[in-house]
């Protein structure tokens, strides 16, 4: 895949007078009879605002507007905020979230996405919870750049919050039932309704999701899909309100999935002889004459989640400050069997499972002064235990002996992996984050404003339990390297010197032969012993400082520097020898960024023109480095991101509304060395891949939505939406295409949808039908290279063509 630049970042200020020009030009006819647009209120510095009047690059999406869009996940969303990208290795349930390049290189259940996402204000740690809180939504924000001030850290690409109903005192109708059917034997079946229990003093309400399907990924050979949904999730929530001071509200949510998980695409990269384009155990998908959508797969297990959420919301209001406590608490839990090598052979199978439990506590003073000062001031503390238990599988179908020929460097392997077995690791951690923080507010003139935020926090984080084993296929136990491995050799073997690499090192080096001495498997006697209790301790300052000038009361032109940090973490992969701290564990990482933006209304209220440029200077970036059978978490690098984004709404006339969302990024890694996957007989042997792009970070990205009533009666309206994204090309890996990895990547592509809505007059109902990915475009959400252990590179395709159809009712 070619690198590019499209108009040397076009220029700023070309830019941003385009954009204008465009918005202006295309709406200027139609404006007399368009209808205003609508306000949109979100919550992003902790307090209502509308969108139009804060310096924050901040996306907000109404109930209505989700719903009118069939919004129901988070790619769905991704596809229609500016440098927003959604990955899925392991589907719906589990997106990884990336926004203005910042994104995450190790998946590995025990990090923490540099998103924050955040359900009613309860922080998600585990990413495989942010998935499954989709249902009964009152409005969706999406920050973007560092929120280091309010929000804190793993926050340094930003913060996605999810606003779920609140039971209300007034007489306004917020109940519906919502059932839909759609392609692979989907089903769909939501519910919301709400009552008042004591007059302007209590309030419930109780809502209801449930979403099946029967899976897009066709297993050779099986009766059934991969890459299903079986998804459940209810919240009761309860709104107290005793006076005109005192408002409490609790809600309480609980969500699982289980279904069977999506099996990878195996695309083999060793040509054995005679059997070209294989994976090590001679497996070829290409003369197989698969379709795109079709693998094979030796088993396919479940993927389930299941998540409880709990947070309890106190306001005090007086007469020119509000004191609010939000205490929250979170369990969620994690299973999936995968079939990782994507083939009918058993060379590679995990099983992942992780539980996490999690309670946090914010206190915050909030002023609503009359003056030209106001603040909001607080308290924070949160702490998590996460235990992880993992077990690999690895080549209970014996290599191929061809290997030894395409990839001599393996030879020397061969006899270990005839019957390595199970490799069981076993991990637990506490973490505990304190912080105080404040965001001041200083209007110094009618028309000129700044805003300082600061925050302090300190973590603490400690490795209690770490245990490696090795287990035979059933189960029996072997030994143990972590604790037991006293070789001092961070594999799970030392082989022979037969690569030529080693035998150099030999000739050079003559007293390195003793190391072959220990030949053989490293482990010691087995036991369930842990390796030394680590622990870390980090505080670091971050914050914000603004500035925003309102040329007029539809005009503001905004700029800010600010500080974020994703706070640091252990491997959360295998190795093989007990670490000290200064290796086991990957310090924290920084983002300083700068931004400068302006929001617009214009031709009275009918056109909204956001758009922002934004420079980063990325530090300390926490990366997988993957040496043979070993991983390593380490600060690999430094990168810097330039990009530009800007959001346009016009009612180009009563019935036809057009969003149109634009993002540009340039993106390059000025640090960063990692192990040469090519040569795994040489642990030492590292590339420079400082000049490479990002992963996730696609040069262009833009959508344009269009929305048109095409026939109004005294009845109801039909109503016709048409959407679509691109999305350019981008890297999976850092490594971009260099050492083999030049197919760990994504082509540009188009994704057009488009849903046919009847709308009933009084809002009692709607009948909806839809499709999505109508073009039926083939694309690649993930993207790993295993060639280094296994010969192949996996991927997970995106969603193909579906079609749909839904009735809400509403009283």
């Amino acid at each position: 895949m070619p690198k590019r630049s499209i108009l040397p970042m076009l220029n700023g200020k070309t830019l941003l007078r385009s954009s204008l020009y465009i918005a202006i030009a295309t709406s200027a006819n139609a404006v007399s009879a368009a209808a205003m647009l609508e306000e949109v209120l979100v919550t992003a510095q902790k307090r209502s605002q509308s969108t139009q009047d804060i310096p924050v690059a901040v996306t907000g999406m109404t109930d209505t507007q989700l719903d009118k869009y069939g919004f129901e996940n988070a790619s769905d969303i991704a596809a229609q905020v500016p440098n927003m990208q959604v990955s899925g290795p392991y589907g719906d349930i589990q997106p990884i979230f990336s926004i203005r390049g910042v994104s995450m290189s190790d998946y590995s259940s025990n990090q923490a996405s540099p998103i924050g996402v955040y359900v009613d204000e309860t922080y998600l740690a585990p990413v495989y919870s942010h998935g499954a809180n989709f249902f009964d939504i009152e409005r969706l924000e999406v920050l973007r750049g560092p929120q280091g001030t309010l929000y804190g850290k793993n926050t340094t690409g930003g913060a996605i919050n999810i606003i779920t109903r609140t039971p209300q005192f007034s007489d306004e109708p917020s109940n519906f039932i919502k059932l839909g059917v759609g392609s692979y034997n989907a089903t769909v079946a939501e519910a919301g309704a709400e009552t008042i229990v004591i007059d302007d003093i209590l309030a419930v309400r109780g809502a209801v999701s449930f979403k099946r399907d029967d899976g897009y990924a066709e297993i050779v050979g099986r009766d059934e899909n991969g890459a299903q949904t079986d998804f459940q999730g209810g919240r009761l929530a309860l709104h107290f309100a005793p006076n005109d001071t005192w408002d409490a509200v609790f809600k309480y949510t609980v969500s699982g999935n289980d279904a069977l998980s999506t099996p990878a695409r195996n695309e083999g990269r060793t040509d054995l002889i005679n059997s070209p384009h294989s994976d090590y155990t001679g497996y070829s998908r290409e003369s197989r004459n698969l379709d795109f959508n079709e693998t094979e797969a030796n088993q396919v297990g479940a993927l389930i989640t299941n998540t409880s959420i709990g947070g309890l919301t106190l306001s005090f209001a007086g007469d020119n400050f509000t004191i609010t406590s939000v205490s929250s608490y979170y369990d969620a839990d994690y299973y999936q069997k995968a079939d990782t090598d994507g083939s009918p052979d058993d060379m590679l199978t995990i099983t992942w499972s992780s539980d996490a439990i999690g309670y946090s506590q914010d206190l915050r003073f909030s002023s609503e002064f009359d003056g030209m000062f106001n603040i909001i001031a607080g308290v924070y503390y949160g702490a998590e235990d996460q235990y992880m238990n993992n077990l690999y599988s690895v080549f209970e179908t014996p290599p191929d002996v061809r290997v030894g020929f395409a990839k001599p460097d393996t030879a020397q392997q061969y006899p270990f992996l005839l019957d390595f077995g199970i490799l069981d690791q076993r991990l637990e951690t506490q973490k505990t984050s304190a912080a105080v923080y404040s965001q001041m507010r200083f209007d110094l003139t009618e028309r000129f404003g700044m805003d300082l935020g600061l925050r302090y926090t300190k973590d603490d984080s400690t490795l209690s339990y770490f245990n490696i084993s090795r287990l035979g296929y059933d189960g029996s136990p072997r030994g143990t390297y972590v604790p037991g491995n006293t070789t001092g050799v961070d594999d799970a073997y030392i082989s022979a010197p037969l690569s030529q690499s080693q035998i150099i090192d030999l000739l050079n080096d003559p007293a390195s032969l003793l190391t072959y001495t220990n030949a053989g498997y490293t482990h010691g006697a087995y036991t369930l012993d842990s390796a030394p209790k680590l622990k870390a301790s980090e505080a670091e300052w971050t914050g914000k400082l603004g500035a925003d000038y309102r040329i007029n009361e539809d005009l503001m032109v905004y700029a800010s520097a600010s500080r974020g940090y994703r706070a640091g973490s252990y491997n959360g992969g295998a190795y093989y020898i007990a670490r000290p701290l200064e290796t086991a564990y990957a310090s924290p990482e920084y983002i300083e960024a700068l931004e400068l933006g302006f929001k617009a209304d214009l031709l009275d209220n009918t056109m909204r023109l956001n758009a922002a440029l934004f420079s980063y200077d990325y530090t300390d970036q926490q990366f997988i480095n993957v040496v043979g059978f070993s991983n390593f978490l380490e600060n690999a690098g430094g990168s810097t991101i330039q990009g530009f984004e800007a959001e346009l709404w016009a009612r180009l006339g009563e019935r036809l509304t057009l969003q149109i969302g634009l993002g540009y990024l340039e993106t390059e890694y000025t640090e960063l060395t990692l192990a040469n996957t090519e040569t795994i007989a040489d642990a030492d042997d590292r590339v420079d891949l400082s000049g490479n792009e990002l992963i996730l970070a696609p040069k262009l990205n833009y959508s344009i939505s269009l929305d048109y009533d095409a026939l109004i009666t005294e009845a109801g309206y039909l109503s016709i939406n048409a959407n679509t994204n691109f999305q350019d090309d981008q890297w999976f890996s850092a490594y971009n295409d260099d050492n083999g990895y030049g197919q760990i990547s994504q082509e540009a592509y188009w994704v057009f949808n488009g849903r046919v809505s009847w709308h009933a007059s009084d809002d009692s109902y709607t009948v909806s039908v839809w499709g999505k990915n109508l073009a039926d475009e083939e694309y690649d959400v993930y993207g790993i290279n295993l060639q280094a252990g296994f010969g192949h590179d996996n991927y997970l395709g995106g969603q193909p063509r579906t079609f749909g159809a839904e009735a809400t009712y509403r009283f």
